[in-house]
């Protein structure tokens, strides 16, 4: 099914701690869920390692695609790790600037962290404001539960959104900035969805009618069907979606709506007939 270039995003995972299996990635099933859910599509998902080069070179090789949008997430802190904005700044050819209004938030929560005794000192060391040192021509973005601000810029037709990888920080900046410019930009942008279960039929005697009524509705209507195992019945739960693809681009959710229930209609009806049992 072709996607529709004009609201497609990638998203970049930075964290040695995510490739050795220390830490599973829930910010990427998050945003994904996220972007899907105000009419976005999610063409890539990237995730590379703290390391300078990899993340310069992967940004570079990310916008020369030109996604709509690019979410990283990870590599904001204070420690010697965290660099993905130095390989941000490397990938675009900008220098990195300490900003003001960074400075003035970094401070602010230090404060705060002081008087809760959370932190002894207030002194805004180099370890601190290397968290307000963005790429020129960028903005930072408020941290409502944490210190490191967000980062968002613009590099030709592609927005730029840097956020933290601490997962409840990249939720919180994410609602509260990267959500409202995305609704702004994508307007009529939908998504529909809808699940049910079958039980008493495997899915490989399923597979000839899922391709039939798969065709049929295409390109509006992805149908996939999802195996559970171990169980001592055979079930299997199915999941359709519909969202604005090159096809269905300025539909209208009426429209999907009633594309969707044509394709679930048709799938239960053949479903019926070769034993299975439907359950919502």
């Amino acid at each position: 099914m072709t996607y529709n270039k004009a609201i497609n995003f990638e998203l970049l995972f930075t964290g040695n701690e995510l490739l050795i299996g220390q830490v599973l990635n829930t910010n990427s099933q998050w945003l994904t869920h996220n972007i899907t859910l105000l009419g976005g599509i999610c063409s890539r998902i990237t995730v590379i390692r703290d390391d300078l080069k990899d993340i310069s070179d992967t940004i570079r090789e990310i916008l020369h695609r030109r996604p709509r949008y690019l979410i990283i997430s990870g590599g904001l802190g204070p420690t010697y790790d965290d660099i993905t904005l130095e390989g941000l700044s490397l990938a675009l050819n900008k220098s990195l600037y300490t900003n003001k209004t960074a400075v003035s938030w970094i401070t602010k929560k230090y404060n705060e962290l002081q008087k809760r005794g959370i932190v002894k000192g207030l002194e805004i060391t180099p370890a601190r404001i290397k968290m307000a040192k963005l790429p020129l021509n960028s903005k930072p973005l408020n941290n409502p539960i944490g210190t490191a601000p967000g980062v968002f810029l613009v590099s030709g037709k592609t927005k730029i959104f840097c956020l933290p990888g601490v997962p409840k920080e990249m939720e919180e900046i994410f609602k509260e900035s990267v959500k409202k410019e995305i609704a702004r930009d994508l307007k009529e942008s939908t998504f529909v969805e809808t699940y049910f279960t079958v039980k008493g039929v495997g899915e490989s005697t399923m597979a000839p009618l899922i391709k039939e009524v798969g065709e049929k509705h295409s390109p509006y209507v992805y149908i996939k069907s999802h195996p559970k195992h171990g169980r001592s019945k055979v079930t299997v739960d199915f999941h359709l979606t519909t969202q604005n693809n090159a096809p269905c681009y300025n539909k209208g959710k009426k429209f999907l709506k009633r594309k969707i229930r044509e394709a679930q209609a048709d799938l239960e009806s053949g479903l019926k007939k070769i034993g299975g049992k439907i359950f919502y």
